[in-house]
């Protein structure tokens, strides 16, 4: 049984906000040196690379004999939808799009999830749902109108990858839901996947020119910081609070504090449809939250 410790808890939470605040600020960065394939290809390895000691720390290795084989099914088809089809989709977008549109039409996912779980009638319809949804798409909406404001506009494939890779996370939360086994090795045995596919196809794609230690340093910035370690500091948060949604409620702040990174270190100009846009997406996520809990009775 785990112990409580909420002290801890927020530590690790805080320390989440402030490495995923800084995500978006690193992929652009990333990308100045890599094509979206190639920093996937590297972050990825990063990642499977630093679960695999942490595998080791812990001695996880034995516990995968007595994996079963449905959860070993179900982590295999998790893997190819997250981290190699969604993050592929998603660097892609930052290649094209500004990082605050793509950071911020990313975060569209709940919404998407919601959606989902309404037409695959694991929840019910509610009109008020409906009407917090309909807040949320009106934020991405003008968040995407916006970009009118950028010299030269904003890339329409973009915006189109960016709004795709949150189905592709949907997907995969909706598998790795249903899988009970360590989330360590629910980490490791994805990312091996990834990675596996990924160097072979590395082969034929990947440029040894375009090595270089700034490269290198991003592509591990966001292997572990954006991939691996971080996830399992949010999931040890999550565990050791006695509140998940005081901690869960972290999240929301993210991208808003990527503003302040994109804006001083990318030096965009934070448009204030963009600001207005999250507000509303925000809005929406939090008005269908008190909508659910007030129907369970959950505080």
């Amino acid at each position: 049984m785990t112990v409580k410790n909420d002290t801890v808890a927020l530590v690790f939470a805080g320390l989440v906000l402030l490495l995923w605040s800084t995500v978006a600020t690193a992929f652009k960065i990333a990308l100045r040196y890599w094509t979206a394939f190639e920093l996937l290809f590297l972050a990825s390895a990063v990642s499977f690379i630093a679960l695999s000691v942490l595998m080791l720390i812990r001695r996880k290795f034995p516990d995968l004999k007595t994996l079963p084989r449905n959860d070993l099914k179900k982590l295999i088809l998790a893997g190819i939808l997250n981290p190699l089809i969604y993050y592929l989709i998603l660097f892609k977008a930052y290649e094209l799009l500004p990082a605050q549109y793509a950071q911020a039409i990313n975060f569209t996912w709940p919404l998407v999830l919601s959606l989902a779980a309404m037409l695959l009638r694991q929840e019910a319809f509610r009109y008020l749902r409906i009407a917090a949804l309909c807040i949320s798409f009106g934020g991405a909406v003008i968040l995407v109108l916006g970009g009118k404001q950028v010299p030269g506009g904003i890339n329409p494939g973009g915006v189109l990858l960016a709004f795709s890779s949150t189905l592709f996370w949907v997907f995969y939360w909706m598998i790795s839901k249903t899988v009970r086994s360590d989330a360590l090795i629910s980490l490791w045995i994805p990312f091996g996947i990834s990675t596996l596919i990924l160097g072979l196809t590395a082969i034929l794609f990947f440029r040894p020119e375009s090595f270089s230690l700034p490269g290198i340093a991003a592509a591990v910035y966001v292997g572990l910081f954006e991939m691996s370690i971080t996830f399992l500091l949010w999931l040890n948060a999550l565990r050791l609070s006695s509140s998940t949604a005081l901690i869960s409620n972290f999240i929301y702040a993210v991208p808003f504090l990527s503003l302040v990174f994109i804006r001083h270190v990318l030096k965009e100009a934070v448009q204030p449809a963009t600001v207005i846009g999250l507000l509303l997406i925000l809005g929406g996520i939090l008005l269908q939250m008190l909508i659910r809990n007030k129907k369970t009775g959950t505080p």
